[in-house]
């Protein structure tokens, strides 16, 4: 058996067999569509190449409510041709792709040559089948929102068996079941350890990653309050932001990454504001959600005993009943304007 060789089943191949119930994530993961009344998917064989082939292992990430059971069945041959009766052959791969055949006749047919059948089971052994063409296919029964992506079959050779005696390496016996346990824990660690590296890029790693990163150089991002492109910003520039800290500078570049522009800040200016009183003036909408926001990350970064107000600025200006509009004034745009009988205007200035 080869050795060290994992087949994925990804969007392509899943594209190209027989679907139907099913919707097709963009994570290779086919969701139950509840509006259909079947969910069957006949995939694309894997080819391993020689006749045959040992298949060692099959895995996937399978979620099923209470209210559904799912069906994996699982055959290999020698070639895509199979012999049906006397001096009647057909190809497998066509017949399992052929919509106009129900999805009944093709598991009934598949039960009738073989296949093995693994019930609600992610993660299972093939020791048992051998042949260069591995078909799978997938049925669930039942209601509700189950799921199965991520498959992946493996045709590795087994790391412990090599290290016993030819006697104790019979293929499917008692000891080489027991030892597969080991072999396959042994395996997963391996491919996790292959992945650690994609847990340290701050392009790919999770939303939670990120927090525990943040909170390695003092910055507390908790709570899941912060969009994920914000979170990652912010830990990528965790250094220089952490030199600044205090200063106007990094005020400003916090408001740039949470609002996407820059904002404008005042110090002691408005409303008789004292020496550690500094206002920010944004120009749009600040809801509830970001005004936390900002207010949560300028607490951690601003200089100590600064008090900081957010001041909302909006596209149109009200006037109350004392305004004066003086010579060269303008009210551009459409707005509607209500003078009262004391009105004096003159020509220099223009109401649109």
């Amino acid at each position: 058996m080869a050795n060290d060789i994992w087949y994925s089943i990804r969007n392509n191949r899943i594209k190209q067999g027989c679907i139907g119930g099913f919707n097709l994530e963009n994570d290779n993961t086919l969701v139950v569509d509840e509006s259909q009344r079947d969910h069957f998917a006949f995939l694309k064989p894997i080819d391993g190449v020689v006749d045959d082939s040992e298949w060692g292992r099959l895995s996937c990430n399978l979620l099923l409510p209470e209210e559904m059971v799912c069906y994996i069945y699982v055959i290999a041959f020698n070639t895509l041709d199979i012999v049906v009766g006397e001096g009647q052959s057909l190809d497998l791969d066509e017949y399992l792709c052929d919509g106009t055949v129900s999805a009944f006749d093709k598991v009934s047919f598949l039960s009738g040559m073989g296949a093995k059948r693994f019930v609600n089971t992610d993660d299972f052994l093939l020791y048992d089948i051998t042949g260069r063409f591995l078909f799978v296919a997938v049925e669930m029964l039942g209601t509700g929102k189950g799921s199965i992506g991520k498959i992946r079959v493996g045709a590795r050779g087994d790391n412990f068996m090599g290290a016993f005696p030819e006697i104790y390496r019979q293929r499917g016996g008692f000891f080489h079941r027991y030892m597969s346990i080991f072999s396959s824990i042994y395996n997963d660690i391996s491919d996790q350890n292959e992945k650690l590296y994609e847990m340290l890029d701050l392009d790919k790693c999770s939303a939670d990653l990120l927090e525990m990163y943040g909170s390695w150089f003092g910055i507390d991002l908790k709570g899941g309050f912060l969009p994920e492109d914000v979170l990652r910003t912010i830990v990528k520039e965790a250094y220089q932001l952490n030199r600044m800290k205090g200063t106007k500078w990094v005020i400003e570049r916090i408001l740039q990454i949470v609002l996407g522009h820059d904002a404008i800040l005042l110090e002691n200016r408005l409303q008789e504001g004292g020496v550690f009183d500094v206002t920010i003036l944004i120009n749009r909408k600040l809801t509830e959600e970001l005004r936390h926001q900002l207010t949560f990350l300028l607490d951690q970064f601003k200089p100590i005993r600064t008090r900081i107000r957010l001041l909302q600025m909006e596209k149109e200006a009200v006037m109350d009943g004392n305004s004066y509009l003086d010579l060269n004034a303008t009210i551009p745009t459409e707005k509607h304007v209500v003078l009262d009988e004391e009105a004096l205007y003159d020509g220099a200035i223009t109401l649109k």
